[in-house]
C-alpha cells in the first residue's frame, strides 16, 4: 500500500512539473464560435464568421458588421485597419475618401494590399511595387519595392531584386538587400535568413546571434523562440547572448507577449511563462500570444478568446 502511495506521489508531481498548473481554470472570455480570429489591437479583433471578416470588442460584441468577403482582414493600428482593398477607420467607414472639387464626387483610395501602420506609415502594394502611405493616405515612401513590411523600432524591412534589405524612415537604404528574409526588430534584433538559416542582427546590420537556425521568431521580454532541428521537439528559447534559456522541447513556438508565449507539446497547444513553466496546460489545437489581457485559442475547430 505504502508503494502505491508513492506511486501516486510521483505521478502527480510528474504531471505537475509536465503540464503546469492544472487546477488553474482556464477563463473562457469569447466563445468558440468563430472560424478564424485575429489578435487584439485598440480594443478590436478580426473574427471570421460565415465566410466574413468583422471585428468585435473585448466583451464579443460585433463593432463593425460582417460584411467584408475577403481572404484576410487586417488588425487595427493607428485609427485604421486593412480590409480587401482599402482601409477602414474604428467605426468601419472607408479611410481616405475625397471630394473632387471639379466633379464633387467622392473618390475612395483603394490598394492591392496593406499593412498595418507604424511609425505613423503603413506598408501598401499598387501597380505591382510596394511603398509607404501617411496617416492622411498620401505617399510618402513611393512604391519602388517587391515586398515590404511594417516599420518597427525605427527599420523596415523591404525586398528588392529577390534579396531584403532596411530602409529607414525617410526611405533610405540603411542596411543593404542581403537577406533571403528579414523579420521585423524587436529589443534592438531582428531575424534574418542568411545562407539558408536563421540569425539575428542588430540595427546597424551587424550579425548578433549567427545563422544556425532553421527558425526563428522575435525577442520579446528577452527570449526568442528558435527551432533548431526537424525532428520531434526541436522548438526553444534563447537569450541575447544565444544561450538556451528555455530548452528545446516544443514541436512548435510563438513569441512571448504579456509574460507568456504559446508552445505546443506534442499536438497541443498551451502556455508558459519567461522561466519556461506551463501557466496554462497543453489543451488547445491552436493558439496565439496575449494581446491587451486576451488570446485567440481554437477548439474543435473553432476559434474563441481566453484571458490570463
Amino acid at each position: 500500500m505504502k508503494k502505491f502511495f508513492v506511486i501516486i506521489i510521483f505521478l502527480l508531481t510528474f504531471i505537475n512539473f509536465a503540464y503546469g498548473a492544472l487546477t488553474n481554470p482556464v477563463y473562457i472570455a469569447i466563445e468558440y464560435e468563430y472560424q478564424e480570429a485575429k489578435d487584439f489591437h485598440e480594443g478590436l479583433a478580426a473574427v471570421k464568421k460565415d465566410d466574413r471578416w468583422g471585428y468585435i470588442d473585448n466583451l464579443g460584441r460585433v463593432a463593425i458588421p460582417f460584411v467584408y468577403r475577403t481572404p484576410e482582414a487586417g488588425d487595427f493600428s493607428e485609427g485604421f485597419a486593412f480590409v480587401g482593398d482599402h482601409y477602414i477607420d474604428t467605426q468601419g467607414n472607408a479611410a481616405f475618401s475625397r471630394v473632387d472639387p471639379d466633379t464633387g464626387l467622392t473618390q475612395e483610395r483603394f490598394f492591392a494590399n496593406g499593412l498595418p501602420f507604424s511609425q505613423g506609415l503603413a506598408a501598401i502594394q499598387m501597380g505591382g511595387e510596394w511603398g509607404f502611405i501617411d496617416l492622411a493616405g498620401n505617399f510618402a515612401i513611393a512604391p519602388r519595392f517587391e515586398r515590404a513590411d511594417s516599420y518597427s523600432e525605427g527599420l523596415a524591412a523591404v525586398r528588392k531584386n529577390g534579396h531584403w534589405g532596411y530602409i529607414d524612415l525617410h526611405g533610405q537604404l540603411v542596411i543593404p538587400h542581403k537577406f533571403i528574409k528579414a523579420g521585423r526588430f524587436n529589443e534592438g534584433k531582428a531575424s534574418v535568413n542568411l545562407n539558408g538559416r536563421r540569425g539575428f542582427i542588430n540595427t546597424s546590420g551587424d550579425i548578433v546571434i549567427r545563422n544556425k537556425y532553421f527558425e526563428a521568431g522575435d525577442f520579446s521580454f528577452g527570449l526568442a523562440p528558435v527551432r533548431t532541428r526537424t525532428t520531434y521537439r526541436g522548438w526553444g528559447f534563447i537569450s541575447p547572448r544565444n544561450r538556451f534559456a528555455i530548452p528545446r522541447r516544443y514541436n512548435n513556438a510563438k513569441n512571448f507577449s504579456e509574460g507568456l508565449a504559446p508552445v505546443a507539446a506534442d499536438a497541443r497547444w498551451g502556455y508558459i511563462n519567461v522561466r519556461g513553466d506551463w501557466e496554462i496546460s497543453p489543451q488547445f489545437d491552436d493558439a496565439r500570444p496575449f494581446s491587451e489581457g486576451l488570446a485567440a485559442v481554437k477548439q474543435n475547430g473553432k476559434w474563441g478568446y481566453i484571458r490570463q
